[in-house]
């Protein structure tokens, strides 16, 4: 069973990184931690012309992050909200998945193999966990377009900082480890 660990925000040195560190402790061995940060990926250009080829126009990182995913069994994400929504690498990222998505009309559109889940981290540093809420529902609104089964979640506010996760990691890793066990990982 192959886990990818997936950074949805823009560094890799904050709360959401060691939050993924974290799960990290409770994944076997070979799980891979990427952060969204560290690949280039263009905007959007809206031309559809995917619907046509099933690939992109742009030639950046994106076909290798779509691999990525694609490889895993198990795809945890985790988004810092950014003014109360995901951060806009993030949303490119999903913009960008139309070859895959079932937004494609096009029949030979490039599909994700089958039998995949994902789960979903929320953070953010406010006390409202509506924001939270909002992120986990984009992650799950993307897993549906892109054939892979939403399976759980879990957030965190008052997060300010990556400091704010060390009294919350043995809830990250009961989670964590919640989700995992019935995998029989």
């Amino acid at each position: 069973m192959k886990i990818l660990l997936f950074n949805a925000s823009p560094k890799k040195t904050g709360a959401t990184q060691e939050i993924l560190l974290a799960v990290k402790e409770t994944c076997p061995a070979g799980t891979e931690l990427l952060c969204l940060g560290d690949f280039n990926i263009q905007y959007c250009l809206g031309c559809k012309r995917c619907y046509g080829t099933c690939r992109c126009v742009w030639q950046d990182d994106m076909e290798t992050l779509l691999d990525k995913i694609d490889e895993a069994d198990v795809l945890v994400i985790a988004a810092p909200s950014y003014w109360a929504d995901v951060p806009g690498q993030f949303k490119v990222f999903i913009d960008r998945c139309t070859p895959f998505s079932d937004t494609n009309p096009n029949p030979n559109r490039r599909v994700m193999s089958t039998g995949k889940r994902c789960y979903a981290i929320a953070l953010r540093t406010g006390t409202r966990p509506g924001e939270c809420q909002h992120i986990i529902e984009t992650v799950e609104h993307w897993c549906g377009h892109m054939g892979i089964d939403f399976a759980g979640s879990q957030y965190f506010c008052q997060i300010e900082n990556k400091g704010d996760i060390g009294p919350r990691k043995p809830a990250i890793r009961a989670q964590a480890a919640e989700w995992f066990g019935s995998s029989g990982f």
